[in-house]
């Protein structure tokens, strides 16, 4: 087996994690990346040689190069493995290389995932069973998005690039069915298949896990010869809200009272699947639920990050209109008060896809700010701005305008708010904390 590696946007959210996995089995790991970012700091700290800048000279004595799907082919690093016979694997090959060794239980879906995915290894690690957990989002606890562990391994499954079809889980859970990435699917039935298929990788014997109440999933879980269990309020497993308080819910399963401190009700279904999924690791649902009292959350999703003003500052990964409207539901049991959206729209082909239904949900805030498109890999597409958003929003009685990112604090400070919640999937977060590390 190969003991050196070396890791092409080693510093992304799936990257870092990988490359804290090949480092905690033993493996000598570097990597490079222009835009080092938050993760810099947990890699350095286990002894992770990061550059950034990319030079072929890296992956000298490298026996296998790992790249991200951010990554051209054309990489000069890329390049330079092939050229000298060093293998090249796709972040999604060399993830099921290591998952797959494992008692894999795989958490999917187009919204949720992340949580789910820390929830389920919160509840491992409460109940002794020291799981291996890798995450999209950064758990405190943790010190970061990469827990190291046993055999026992929890991973968040991306169905970007077909990554998840890689996999061969234990058990495999299906959060949520919307429809993305159609640049790689193409259609929204090729979509559908995809996800019956990660299903039916669960291995022989094994459980797939999913909410009763979406048509596909159930239709796919219903045609695999695995066991089901099914989530929500017609499935087998349900977290009936009892009383939401703020940060607290209140909810019961099985007959039992639980504390979620989290907000929201997506928070509860999350939860439901993360006790479904550790169940099929042999953890009570009792067990799951005193565990999960204690969950730290995940960076992010409804994160506090401080204040400006006088008005409290959350910033969340939302971006799909499902989960822009399940953060302003959460939001809107945190405060009765005034609540100011500042929001990032991902990507040109997804705005221009989902702008009317971004706008609709945008209108549940009291005032929303929308930044310019976050590109990331993409070139702009003609007619398709941040203007999209705000007519939609109007339209559906919105109060919406566009800003630049120099104006938004002198915006925010006008508007008095209570909650000021930046949304998106881009660039926005550091925008978030540099506002509020200059207001104190």
């Amino acid at each position: 087996m190969a003991r050196r590696v070396h890791l092409i946007g080693i510093c992304g959210s799936g990257m870092s994690s990988l490359a804290l996995w090949y480092r905690y089995r033993g493996y000598e790991v570097s990597g490079c990346d222009r835009s080092p970012g938050e993760n810099l700091a947990e890699l350095l700290d286990a002894g992770i040689a990061v550059s950034d800048r990319h030079d072929p000279t890296h992956i000298e004595n490298s026996d296998r190069v790992v790249f991200s799907a951010a990554i051209p082919f054309d990489h000069p690093e890329i390049i330079s493995a092939r050229d000298r016979g060093i293998p090249v694997l796709r972040r999604s090959e060399a993830l099921a290389e290591l998952a797959n060794d494992s008692h894999l239980l795989a958490v999917a879906g187009a919204h949720g995932k992340t949580t789910t995915t820390a929830m389920t290894g919160w509840i491992l690690q409460e109940t002794g069973h020291d799981p291996t957990v890798m995450v999209g989002g950064a758990v405190s606890a943790w010190g970061g998005n990469y827990r190291p562990g046993s055999r026992l391994t929890v991973v968040e499954a991306d169905e970007y690039d077909r990554a998840f079809l890689r996999l061969r889980p234990v058990s495999a859970a299906v959060t949520s069915f919307a429809i993305e990435h159609l640049e790689c699917y193409g259609t929204p039935e090729a979509l559908s298949v995809a996800f019956g298929v990660f299903l039916e990788m669960t291995r022989p014997g094994g459980t797939a896990i999913v909410p009763f109440i979406n048509r596909d999933l159930a239709k796919w879980a219903g045609r695999i010869e695995r066991n089901v269990i099914t989530t929500g309020p017609e499935g087998s497993v349900f977290c009936r809200l009892q009383e939401a308080d703020k940060w607290q819910q209140k909810y019961m399963i099985d007959g039992i009272d639980g504390y979620l401190p989290l907000p929201g009700n997506h928070n509860l279904r999350n939860a439901e699947t993360a006790i479904a999924l550790a169940s099929t690791a042999g953890v009570e649902t009792a067990d799951s639920v005193r565990a999960l009292e204690s969950f730290p959350g995940v960076s992010r999703r409804l994160e506090r990050i401080g204040t400006l003003g006088s008005a409290v500052v959350l910033s969340d990964y939302a971006h799909h209109p499902d989960e822009i409207e399940a953060a302003l539901q959460g939001v809107s049991q945190l405060t009765d008060g005034k609540t100011v959206v500042v929001f990032q729209p991902h990507l040109y082909s997804r705005t221009a896809i989902q702008y009317e239904a971004a706008g609709m949900a945008l209108s549940r805030a009291d005032h929303v700010l929308v930044l310019p498109i976050y590109p990331a890999r993409e070139k702009p597409i003609p007619g398709v701005t941040s203007r999209l958003v705000v007519d939609a929003s109007a339209g559906a009685g919105g109060n919406c305008r566009l800003c630049k990112p120099a104006d938004v604090r002198k915006l925010l400070l006008e508007m008095e708010a209570e909650v000021i919640v930046f949304m998106g999937a881009g660039s926005i977060d550091p925008l978030a904390r540099g506002l509020v590390e200059d207001a104190e």
